[in-house]
């Protein structure tokens, strides 16, 4: 056999078997870590703004979830930008929470608890891969609308003096 024909063969065979490991354990791997995150990040927003407010946003009308979850004023009454969501990645449409795979969120509420479920990525509830706020890894933000409300207001008093 040809020494360039082995090593054509060679070069593909390593190319295959790279695209089957990035396609079928890189990337599902980063996607569900992602949706791991996602889910605590609504989770955690939604907890600042019932923390915040006393009650959690009303799910059932999309436009009154939409202005108590995302107008949120700080200093000088002007609007944090994602309100309670600030400094966290959401998806939504419409007052419809979605997960990494576009696929909407179970949102449960039992009493004074939340409970927000993503299928996973086989879109499927109820087996192994779903993930749930009281599971998911939560992680710092360095953004949260707390931080934004105190920076907002130290630059309105900076503006002041």
């Amino acid at each position: 056999m040809k020494p360039w024909l082995i090593t054509l063969l060679v070069i593909i065979g390593c190319a295959g078997s790279l695209t089957w490991l990035i396609t079928q354990k890189i990337i599902p791997s980063f996607l569900a870590k992602a949706n791991e995150e996602l889910v605590a990040d609504w989770h955690a927003g939604l907890s600042e703004c019932r923390q915040e407010t006393g009650s959690w946003p009303d799910l059932a009308d999309p436009v009154k979830f939409g202005e108590q979850v995302f107008i949120v004023l700080g200093a000088d009454g002007r609007r944090i930008p994602g309100g309670y969501m600030h400094g966290r990645p959401s998806s939504h449409r419409d007052g419809v929470l979605y997960d990494v795979y576009q696929q909407p969120l179970r949102v449960t509420q039992e009493g004074e608890k939340l409970l927000i479920a993503s299928a996973g990525a086989n879109q499927v509830f109820g087996d192994g891969d779903d993930v749930t706020s009281d599971q998911a890894e939560d992680r710092y933000h360095p953004s949260t609308l707390a931080k934004a409300r105190a920076e907002a207001e130290a630059r309105a008093a900076k503006r002041k003096k």
